[in-house]
């Protein structure tokens, strides 16, 4: 007689349950990331922001219509051409992913990759779901899903247009983490050698987006040093990870065509000696506990040898610490607004910069002095939380990583003060988890910025005017932050874009600088060389400044001693510059004469751009022409 296996109702539930709550949690994600519908397309046509979006969008219709290749090194970016200091794996992927799903026109090919964050990054959240549903309990896998589906700077960088490739960091962390938890869990030989292979595998995508997540694998590098002594095997196994990483970029480096710069922004030799140190840095480590060597000392001696790996590659060591200025202290990136660090940029708000880092962190760091977070996967995924939550108090660029990993390790938080100090609280900590992210997150899903917002309609309008100027060649001076708008939409070569001092920072300085000359001469000298035809100016009060700093004056030189905090008044030698005079006075003679004093003979203003409705004269953009042959005509 036949028995027939009879699986119970419950079973069966249970089994289909994380699947049920990841869908649940991805249908959530993926609204209220396409709420700016409306306004992501208008005729058909993606509207994305002017800025980083931009370039992206040249690259993937690049790689769209030039499949599996990418734009590397583009002839219309600084005075000789530049390579770009992206990596080529997302955009190269997108734009062939948008050739094979129909894109066949530059408008179609980006509005096919319009669609990729939004899917892409609900897809995340849904896996997050469905494993805190598996491995805890269906109510952690619905707050940890929504957690991270709201989290505000995450949902801002992976909505419908969103196609910078930040977007991708949060999941490729999320991967270097798993692979770590791979990493500890080798207890042969062969599952050392299989989890080293996924992990070097892992980091090496990871860095072909974006190089900036070599962060990550400084953190998974710290893990393992201070990891339990008893397991050695964890060492090499991390070593060959390391190890493949840094072999597979020396790789990546070598097939990089002549000129590809070896500095800390490009993907290259410096990356690849990090990596190498930090598999020596295992390697060491692995003998000495073999040896039976202190754990402490252990891992001080492994960094130092490290260290010395980096150091012997040629110019490796100075590359990696010139790298950390991407956590501040570099004055371009003071003046972007994503780079300022957390409560301490000038007028922060404390409470504000809290809730933007989300109830997560809160909950994350109550929970270091937990017993269970000592050990386990808590104990691996709380130094990632950690750690980019420490690089957002940096800078605000790492949020969108650091805020939904927090929320991670917050939901698992409040599982386990469920567990320990019943439901009240967990309810309490729960509405800390979901509350800030629900407060900052419900406006932008409500009532969603465009893209394009009115105050960049001068930008946008001069763009499309120096684009019809093809009787007038040459390349266009103007802020650095509009120099992707000026290169895509307007199709000119620039001297200053978004890359601002990676691109090389002689170069940048040079370009910046000169508009704070004092002669018209300079200027001209200046243009001639460079090829450029078109000087656009944009109101120097809120900006000079920082572009004194940034183009390597003493920014003191150009203001006077401020009547209040935040305040600055222009000094005489900022009354003085060729882009002041331009500006406010339209180059005229200044009373007293002088060379410095003289009219200006070779720009001629051409145009003025204002905001659609009546605003100050500081509004506009005006566009001046370098005509060293005869004036230009105002049209």
């Amino acid at each position: 007689m036949r028995t027939r296996l009879k699986i119970e109702p419950p079973q069966l539930a249970d089994r289909w349950r994380p699947l049920g709550i990841a869908l649940a949690i991805f249908v959530v994600a993926f609204l209220v990331r396409i709420s700016n519908l409306p306004t992501a397309f208008h005729g058909g046509v993606p509207q994305l922001a002017p800025f980083d979006e931009l370039y992206h969008a040249k690259r993937i219709v690049y790689s769209a219509t030039h499949l599996f290749r990418v734009l590397t090194d583009d002839p219309n970016r600084g005075p000789r051409g530049a390579f770009c200091p992206w990596p080529p794996l997302y955009d190269m992927l997108a734009g062939a992913a948008s050739r094979l799903l129909g894109g066949r026109d530059a408008a179609g090919i980006v509005a096919r990759a319009s669609w990729f964050p939004p899917l892409f990054s609900s897809l995340v959240c849904a896996i997050v779901a469905g494993w805190l549903s598996r491995r805890l309990d269906t109510a952690t896998g619905l707050l940890g899903g929504l957690a991270v589906a709201l989290s505000p700077d995450y949902l801002d960088r992976s909505r419908l247009g969103a196609i910078d490739h930040h977007f991708l960091e949060f999941p490729l962390v999320l991967g270097i983490l798993a692979a770590t938890f791979a990493l500890v869990r080798a207890a042969t030989s062969r599952e050392a050698v299989q989890s080293g292979a996924f992990f070097g595998i892992a980091l090496t995508i990871s860095l072909l987006v974006q190089p900036a997540l070599l962060l990550a694998g400084g953190i998974v590098l710290i893990v393992v040093l201070w990891l339990d002594p008893g397991k050695p095997l964890v060492r090499a196994a991390a070593a060959s990870g390391f190890a493949l990483s840094s072999l597979l970029i020396f790789l990546y480096r070598a097939v990089q065509p002549a000129g590809y710069p070896d500095s800390e922004w490009y993907l290259g030799a410096s990356h690849a000696a990090a990596l190498a140190g930090a598999a020596a840095a295992c390697a060491v480590q692995y003998g000495q506990l073999r040896a039976g060597g202190k754990p402490g000392r252990t891992a001080i001696f492994a960094l130092l040898s490290g260290l010395l790996v980096v150091a012997a590659f040629p110019n490796a060591l100075g590359a990696v610490l010139a790298g950390t200025r991407f956590l501040g202290g570099d004055p371009w990136f003071k003046s972007i607004q994503e780079f300022q660090p957390l409560f301490f940029a000038p007028g922060s708000i404390w409470l504000e910069d809290a809730i933007e880092l989300g109830g997560g962190t809160l909950l994350t760091l109550l929970m270091v002095a937990g017993r269970r977070w000592r050990r386990g996967l808590r104990g691996l995924s709380l130094p990632f939380a950690l750690g980019y939550a420490l690089a957002a108090v940096s800078s605000k660029r790492f949020l969108s990583v650091a805020a939904p990993l927090c929320a991670i390790s917050g939901a698992v938080a409040v599982f386990d003060i469920r567990r320990d100090f019943g439901r009240w609280p967990a309810r309490a900590a729960a509405v800390l988890l979901i509350g800030p992210a629900l407060l900052l997150s419900a406006g932008s899903v409500l009532h969603p910025l465009p893209p394009i917002t009115p105050e960049m309609a001068p930008m946008l309008r001069a763009a499309e005017y120096l684009g019809r100027q093809t009787s007038a060649p040459g390349r266009v001076l103007g802020p650095w932050s509009w120099g992707h708008l000026f290169d895509v939409v307007a199709g000119r070569g620039v001297l200053l874009d978004n890359f601002g001092t990676m691109s090389g920072r002689t170069d940048f300085e040079n370009a910046a600088g000169i508009l704070l000359a004092t002669r018209e001469s300079a200027v001209a000298g200046y243009c001639a060389v460079n090829a450029v035809r078109f000087v656009v100016l944009q109101d120097p009060l809120p900006y000079l400044p920082a572009q004194a700093d940034m183009s390597g004056f003493r920014q003191a030189s150009f203001e006077t001693p401020p009547r209040r905090p935040g305040s600055w008044s222009p000094s005489r030698l900022t009354k003085a510059t060729f882009w002041w005079r331009a500006y406010f006075e339209g180059g005229r003679e200044r009373p007293g004469g002088g060379p410095a004093g003289a009219a200006f003979r070779e720009f001629r203003l051409v145009r003025v751009f204002s905001e659609p409705k009546p605003s100050a004269i500081r509004s506009a953009v005006q566009v001046w022409q370098f005509a060293p042959d005869g004036p230009a005509r105002v049209r």
